[in-house]
This record gives C-alpha cells, sequence and structure tokens, in this order.
C-alpha cells in the first residue's frame, strides 16, 4: 500500500475508478453464483436450511449484507435486465433492499402479487437515486408508508435489545391488553411496562400450550388402556392397525432429536435448525417403512421436502 504514496493525483483517481467498475462487475458476478446456488438449493445438501444460514455461516456475510446479496439475486432471477444496472452502477443493494421490503409491505396491505412489469417499472424509477430518494420514490409509486425492519441486538448480559415497528392494530390490541392485564401485573411484574406485557403473554400462552398437550398425552394413555384390556394382542393388532404416528411417538421423537438430524455426506455437517420441524421416516412408508422409533427422526422442512424430492427421483429445473 505504500507505493500508492508515489502515485500522481490523476494515476490514484484513475485505479481507483478502474477498481470501483471491477468491483460493480465482480458483484454481478457474485450475485449470479448465489442465484443458481438458490437454483439448485445447493445449500441443503451442504446441511444448512436456507440460502441465508449458508451465506452467513459458510461465506461469511453479515445477516444485513446476506439479506441484501439474497433480495438482488432473486431479483436478478426474475428481471435478468437488473443486471446492466447494477454493473453501472445506477442500481445498488441498498436500494434493492429497499425495493424488496417495499414491494412486500405493499403485497401484504393489498393481497395482491406485485408483477414482473411493475418491477421492472420501480426499479426504473429509483435507478440512479440516493437510498432516502428511493424510500421516496417506492412510497409515492405503491402508496405505502415503510416500516423500519426489525433490529436486534444481543447485550453483554445476553439480553436483547430489540427494535421492531407495529402496525397500529397491533399497538392497540397490545395497549388494550396492557389496560385489561394491569392489575395482574402490577402484583406479578410490579410494573405495566411492555417487557412485563410480553412476559405476561407469553407465560400464558406456554401455559395454554402445555395444558394442551398434557390432555392430547392423558387421551392417549386412556387410549392405550383400552388397547390392552384386549385379551389378545394379535386380535387387537389384526382389528386395530396404527394407521397414523401418534402424538406421543412425536413427543418422543422431538425430544430424543430436538433439531434437524440431516448431514452432510462429504463434510459430516449437521443441519441442527431448529425452525419447521418435522418428523420424518427413514425409510418412506410407501416403501415399507414403519412407525417404529428407530425409523424416525426429525428434519426441517426444507431438508424433508429435499429427501422426498431425491427419494423420488424430481430434480430441481430453473
Amino acid at each position: 500500500m505504500n507505493e500508492l504514496k508515489k502515485l500522481k493525483n490523476s494515476e490514484l483517481e484513475s485505479q481507483l475508478k478502474n477498481l470501483v467498475v471491477k468491483e460493480r462487475k465482480l458483484l454481478h458476478v457474485i450475485l449470479e453464483h448465489i442465484k443458481e446456488v438458490d437454483i439448485r438449493k445447493l445449500y441443503l445438501e451442504r446441511a444448512y436450511s436456507s440460502l441465508y444460514e449458508y451465506l452467513i455461516k459458510e461465506l461469511g456475510y453479515s445477516g444485513s449484507a446476506a439479506m441484501r446479496r439474497i433480495d438482488a439475486a432473486k431479483l436478478l432471477r426474475e428481471i435478468p435486465s437488473v443486471s446492466e444496472k447494477i454493473q453501472e452502477g445506477s442500481l445498488n443493494l441498498s436500494q434493492i433492499g429497499e425495493l424488496s421490503r417495499a414491494v412486500k409491505e405493499k403485497e401484504k396491505s393489498c393481497g395482491e402479487k406485485i408483477s414482473s412489469a411493475q418491477k421492472i417499472e420501480l426499479v426504473d424509477a429509483i435507478a440512479g437515486k440516493s437510498t432516502a430518494e428511493t424510500q421516496k420514490e417506492l412510497c409515492l409509486a405503491l402508496d405505502i408508508n415503510l416500516k423500519e425492519p426489525e433490529k436486534k441486538f444481543v447485550q453483554k448480559d445476553e439480553s436483547v435489545h430489540l427494535t421492531v415497528t407495529l402496525s397500529k392494530e397491533l399497538h392497540d390490541k397490545l395497549m388494550r391488553c396492557k389496560d385489561l392485564a394491569s392489575h395482574t401485573l402490577l402484583q406479578q411484574q410490579g410494573d405495566i411496562s411492555m417487557n412485563a406485557l410480553f412476559e405476561l403473554l407469553a407465560s400464558e400462552y406456554l401455559e395454554k400450550t402445555e395444558k394442551k398437550v398434557g390432555s392430547i398425552a392423558a387421551s392417549e394413555t386412556e387410549c392405550v388402556e383400552k388397547m390392552k384390556s384386549f385379551k389378545k394382542a394379535k386380535i387387537a393388532e389384526k382389528y386395530m392397525p396404527l394407521k397414523t404416528l401418534t402424538p406421543k411417538t412425536r413427543r418422543e421423537i422431538f425430544r430424543r432429536d430436538g433439531c434437524c438430524q440431516y448431514i452432510d455426506k462429504s463434510t459430516g455437517k449437521q443441519c441442527g435448525s431448529t425452525f419447521l420441524l418435522e418428523v420424518d421416516h427413514k425409510n418412506p412408508r410407501w416403501a415399507g417403512g414403519n412407525h417404529a422409533t428407530t425409523n424416525l427422526q426429525i428434519l426441517c422442512s426444507e431438508h424433508n421436502k429435499m429427501k422426498y424430492r431425491n427419494e423420488i427421483g424430481i430434480k430441481l429445473i430453473n
């Protein structure tokens, strides 16, 4: 880097501009690669439950950087002409992120999909603009108010600082909950803050859910006792076969595995995701697999879908 000090101002500026052009071209190539990885679902084979997780843990991107590149790769897949604007510098990742956020907000509010043709018009409208100008243009074009994205910061004591934007409807509901629960909050939490309200709502939901699970277990126990009342187990098995996986067995497998059990055979890496978990039959039911716990495992939804596609020979195509 000391060599830079020997350059004339004109030479330094010229080299910098050339590097910026190369950087934009490289970004375009990277986005094309990410797009292809997404099309092939390559991240699933590498034991990641999502492209987002793959970019963070395998490639070392930060969460926000990964999300911006995913948004850009998806837009590039839908609108190939975007590549030119990225390479020439009239469209950057921050603008694409704002576009993605605005489109999601509009689709959520109106219940209809924004077409590719509309997105092309939006891309043309924001080309060459700053982030602030882009936000203004998108709000006017889509007639929306952009919400601030959710932000999460882990503190030194492992507490979490969370910044979210609530809709007026949700805020009103929470305020009504706080008013109705004010006496309980003061007695149990000592204050009527939003944090105390969230604690109360979460505790009551978990208690209600656990009671529901407990009632299911009691019902199962009753059924099992009735089954045991048959004098001959073989007769019971013949006339009352196990057609579906029982909730009891499901809970047993969830307790045993706890997370996605998919393993990348080439690296030995386990997925380990705890998001959208499902019980899977290692040997499929249609291939003669049974409900024995040794034939059951937990997979995340994406790896369960991939396993099914592989089993029946479906290949992903663009």
